[in-house]
């Protein structure tokens, strides 16, 4: 006859089953497996957060084919704009590259095709007489038309701020249209190589990617700088660097830091130098805190961080710069080792952060704590899955998806097991613990491998008091929780029990004290017996 707890193990058993199940019979038609990570980072089935809502190419938007799209932005203006990085004019045979704007339908507003450059004559003239000995240089800070666009941001004022790769130039213009219906950018200002000793004359400048800060400040990612992104000031003045990643502490690096304390400075400076590994992208949240992303297959020091006005890392602080992100589990095959690489970074709403990976062509969402909420996307031709991811964004409950090769854009959205998950974060981290237990529960009854909903309930019932509840939850899915609730329910046992506790403690020493006494007692007079017996035979020797 089987026991109870082979009968209640089966029992779960079932249930897992009948919830997976309802998982892969809800979400058939998705070409990527629902997945996530429980405490002990081993993956793990989950519903999906977040399915296809629709995919956009060129000839939807109206524009005919984009051709290798390296970069998307969407403004505070609901606005999409996309860097058509390698797109070619048979009209204009100098245009390489074009910047299209549409709406959030993206239905087409209009596309940016030259500049306008009459607005700063006197930067124009002053850069013909300062590179007259450098025609080639003075051609492309100056040139009409893009090349290689491969970075774009919008600032609050509608100003657009293009990283114009080939042309070694950011340039920020204000977009018209002219008498012909075709869109230009009437530029505002142009940012190129800095005049200054801070930056190394032999360093290419050659933009990426652009952010600009509330304050005007522009930060610009260059994949040849491993000091940090560039900054200039609003005025275009170079103010330095910002951000530079760690050297990450591996076995060369600890040995050369050793051989420093021996070596003279001459062995010194012949040393091989270690350097970190140059900022890939970035982008910046309501608060102005700047996250800047580093895409590289070896490097794990500082894939992402959240840096404030001075360039401090607060996920240092708190310590959340060590943990995984991306796919935990790194996979060896043929002799080489794969692992995420992190190519861009959002923050949409609420703090949400969207990492997308380049290896395997997911997004993972985090909560602004950096907990894993869900993974969606993947490799693949069919839709929801991708060839070369480029860039993510969001917008409300939507998350877009760039595809370079595929040149399309993925438009997701999310699930009722989503909008379920998203609810119980929000009402948790605005301090509504009890209002948050009950999308919590329901997320569980949904699915019972979702960790984080046993962290949720459990941090719900530790605020609540409830610490013997909380301790079931945190059991095997925080250790950090567990001793807290676990405090919290010694002190609440030994206040409701005190009396008792203080009686057993009073009973427990007088009855040590009683054993001890009566223990003293005996030995005292097996003492004296023992004396007594010992003087009898003396006497009777001396007898």
């Amino acid at each position: 006859m089987p026991s109870i707890k082979r009968i209640a193990a089966r029992a779960a058993a079932a249930v897992m089953a009948a919830v997976m199940l309802g998982t892969c019979v809800a979400y058939a038609d998705e070409p990527y497996d629902g997945y996530n990570y429980d405490w002990w980072e081993d993956p793990v089935p989950s519903q999906n957060g977040y399915v296809v809502d629709k995919v956009i190419t060129g000839a939807d938007i109206g524009i005919g084919s984009l051709n290798e799209p390296s970069d998307m932005f969407i403004s505070d203006s609901e606005e999409i704009y996309i860097a058509d990085t390698a797109y070619k004019s048979t009209l204009t045979p100098n245009l390489k590259g074009r910047i299209v704007i549409t709406d959030k339908n993206f239905k087409l507003k209009t596309s940016v095709e030259y500049l306008d450059f009459s607005d700063v004559q006197d930067w124009v003239n002053m850069k013909k007489e300062e590179l007259a000995e450098n025609v080639a240089e003075y051609q492309k800070c100056t040139d009409l038309y893009f090349d290689g666009p491969t970075g774009v941001f919008v600032d609050n004022d509608d100003v657009v701020y293009v990283a114009d790769t080939a042309n070694d130039r950011v340039v920020a213009f204000s977009v018209e249209v002219d008498d012909s219906g075709i869109g230009y950018g009437k530029v505002i200002r142009v940012f190129t190589r800095p005049d200054s000793d801070v930056y190394d004359a032999k360093t290419t400048f050659n933009p990426s990617k652009v952010l600009v800060d509330a304050a005007g400040n522009v930060y610009i990612c260059i994949k040849s700088i491993t000091k940090g992104a560039v900054v200039f000031s609003k005025d275009g003045e170079f103010n330095g660097y910002f951000g530079a990643n760690r050297v990450e502490a591996t076995a060369d690096v600890l040995m050369n830091a050793f051989w420093k304390l021996i070596f003279t400075r001459e062995q010194v400076k012949k040393m091989q130098r270690s350097v970190p590994v140059e900022i890939s992208n970035f982008d910046i949240d309501e608060d102005n805190f700047i996250y800047t992303v580093t895409e590289s297959k070896t490097v794990e020091t500082d894939v992402i961080k959240k840096l404030n006005s001075a360039g401090t890392n607060i996920f240092i602080n708190l310590g959340y710069s060590d943990y995984t992100f991306g796919d935990a589990l790194t996979k060896y095959y043929r002799g080489q080792t794969y692992s995420s690489q992190i190519t861009d970074v959002d923050i949409g709403e609420g703090g949400t952060i969207n990492l997308l990976d380049l290896k395997t062509g997911r997004v993972f969402q985090y909560d602004n704590e950096c907990n894993l909420l869900f993974i969606f996307g993947g490799k693949g031709s069919q839709k929801g899955t991708f060839t070369t991811v480029n860039a993510v964004e969001s917008l409300g409950t939507k998350v877009y998806v760039l595809d370079g090769r595929k040149a399309s854009v993925t438009v997701f959205r999310q699930t009722e097991f989503g909008d379920l998950v998203h609810e119980a974060i929000t009402l948790f981290n605005s301090g509504k613990y009890e209002e948050a237990r009950g999308p919590w529960q329901e997320v569980l009854r949904r699915d019972s491998n979702y960790w984080l909903a046993y962290i949720g309930l459990g941090n719900a019932y530790l605020n609540e008091g409830d610490f013997e509840t909380a301790m079931e939850y945190f059991l095997y899915n925080s250790r950090s929780g567990y001793n807290d609730a676990f405090k919290g329910w010694r002190m609440n046992f030994i206040r409701d029990n005190f009396t008792v506790i203080a009686i057993i403690i009073v009973g427990s020493l007088v009855l040590v004290y009683v054993v001890a006494s009566l223990r003293g007692k005996a030995k005292a007079k097996k003492r004296a017996e023992a004396e007594r017996l010992f003087k009898a035979q003396n006497k009777g020797r001396e007898d």
